[in-house]
């Protein structure tokens, strides 16, 4: 496992905007055999264009819309008619190469519309659903793209992505205070005593830190039955599974800061996550 891209991958559409806007995924990317860079790049960048939904319109109706066009477009790629556009000609391309289904694109579609409401989950198994059908999904394509075959180990990389899909959630509660939006289920925030305006005061709040630390309790235990299982992992696939490095990079600095999403500092350990990254590609780490 290294990191030997050419230049000419890395000025792709689909690149450049993982690179802008998806930075760890990006890192991970480059440690993925080079043949599948790309069809990567092309897959992020789809589930790029679909998460950004939320923030770019002004109200539901047009969320629903701009969902519905990445609906047809799928629904063009297995038709053999791509629409011509930046993302959807190389996801095509992907898509034809590795030989996937379009119902895990579909499901992250579907999923997505949650977004464009600003109804929190009632429940964790709702809020899980919706971790396992948008970054979970997303995962399981990535191994499907590089090759893997072996459903234990598609299932083992669905189970990463939603780690890294509630490591986002977390790392995104200022962002979503912002947007008027709470993304936290109903029920965790019930059990822990939290409310709404606790979370929205953006100030240290004890019942809000041990919910969080809960949460980063449960994702430290997915990672260690993932890497549990490295010994399944190939080494192809084994360059995906290096988020595992990051979320627990990520997971230590919501510990270092008593769980308190308020006082997170993601700049000051920059160098000290993408340093675990590249000795967790070194030393076969997950």
């Amino acid at each position: 496992m290294g990191i030997k891209p050419n230049m000419a991958e890395l000025e792709t559409y689909c690149a450049k905007q993982i690179k802008q806007y998806d930075y760890d995924r990006f890192l991970v990317t480059l440690f993925a055999p080079a043949d599948v860079r790309e069809d990567l790049f092309a897959l992020y960048a789809f589930n790029h264009e679909v998460a950004k939904i939320r923030e770019a319109v002004s109200e539901p109706m047009l969320g629903e819309i701009r969902l519905q066009w990445w609906r047809e477009s799928i629904d063009g790629i297995y038709d053999d008619n791509p629409r011509n556009h930046e993302v959807v000609l190389p996801l095509s391309a992907a898509i034809k190469r590795s030989g996937i289904a379009k119902d895990r694109f579909m499901a992250i579609i579907d999923a997505r519309q949650a977004d464009i409401y600003d109804e929190n989950p009632k429940t964790v198994s709702e809020f899980e659903e919706y971790l396992g059908n948008t970054s979970g999904n997303l995962m399981r394509l990535a191994a499907l793209m590089i090759g893997e075959r072996d459903e234990k180990v598609l299932e083992l990389s669905y189970d990463l992505g939603m780690v890294w899909g509630l490591v986002g959630t977390l790392r995104a509660i200022r962002y979503h205070i912002s947007m008027n939006k709470l993304s936290f289920p109903q029920d965790a925030m019930d059990s822990f005593g939290v409310k709404k305006n606790d979370i929205f005061a953006a100030e240290k709040n004890e019942n809000l830190s041990k919910m969080i630390e809960s949460f980063c309790m449960s994702a430290t235990g997915y990672l260690d039955q993932i890497a549990n299982e490295k010994g399944r992992l190939s080494k192809e696939t084994k360059s995906i599974f290096l988020l595992g490095a990051l979320s627990r990079s990520y997971l230590n600095m919501f510990k270092a800061a008593g769980y308190n999403p308020f006082e997170i500092n993601e700049k000051a350990s920059t160098f000290q996550r993408q340093c675990r990254l590249f000795f967790s590609a070194l030393l076969g780490r997950i």
